[in-house]
């Protein structure tokens, strides 16, 4: 088995949602005109890559910028994963972003302003504390706890990286703003997010290493994460914040 593998991590294009700046979290919105231009320069920018695995959300906006990824690997089935959803939001989903976002940053000393680029700050440490505050923000009690948005963190890439280290090629992966946050958070603990986020069809690449042939799988580490290209800007505009 090969001792290093790469993995291009990938955010879904843009939304209405995310044009709106809506929660969007487990519901989905459509692709916006500029998303499907995303979609298109991504399946370019992949024509060339060697895939020879593909994971991803198994919501809409995922799933439809993975087809376009795949456009010149047509022979390759993506697996849809319930574990690489976005962050549950719970009652919050739909809602402005301010409504959940404010209350979440005050809980931890911050002013919630999009675009101040203070997400690294408050989450510089851990994802933990804010996405517990979330919970206890939520008036219908159904947003995701910490404990549980790990648990799916640890069950997806129990697949992703025992494929990752079997196959012959890179694999792809296509998720969403904060939960790409929580994966590659998981990879390099030191990792710190870009101050607006992770933009639409933004690509991670991953050099994981295994120590030895016979490490187990979850021993794998990244030491770096290269920011390899931004797609979010095909048509000249700058990227929608997270």
């Amino acid at each position: 088995m090969p001792s290093v593998a790469r993995i291009h991590f990938v955010r879904h294009a843009e939304t209405l949602f995310n044009v709106n700046r809506q929660l969007q979290g487990w519901c989905d919105s459509p692709l916006t005109e500029r998303g499907e231009r995303q979609v298109a320069a991504l399946g370019e920018w992949m024509r060339g890559v060697p895939l020879t695995a593909a994971f991803m959300s198994d919501l809409t906006r995922t799933r439809t910028t993975m087809a376009g990824a795949l456009v010149g690997h047509p022979d390759l089935e993506p697996v849809p994963m319930t574990a690489l959803r976005e962050w549950h939001y719970g009652g919050w989903e739909g809602q402005p972003n301010p409504d959940m976002w404010t209350p979440v940053y005050a809980d931890h000393g911050f002013t919630y302003k999009p675009g101040s680029g203070s997400w690294p700050a408050l989450t510089t440490d851990s994802f933990d504390h804010v996405i517990d505050s979330i919970h206890a923000h939520d008036p219908l009690g159904r947003a995701e706890t910490s404990a549980q948005v790990r648990a799916r963190v640890e069950t997806a890439f129990e697949t992703i990286l025992a494929e990752a280290r079997s196959g012959s090629g890179d694999v792809i992966v296509v998720t969403h703003g904060t939960m790409l946050g929580s994966l590659l958070r998981h990879l390099v603990p030191t990792n710190v997010a870009p101050p607006s986020g992770y933009p639409n069809c933004g690509i991670v690449t991953a050099t994981v290493t295994w120590p030895d042939a016979d490490a187990p799988d979850d021993a794998a580490s990244a030491a770096a994460l290269s920011y390899t290209v931004t797609l979010a800007d095909v048509d000249g505009s700058n990227a929608t914040p997270a």
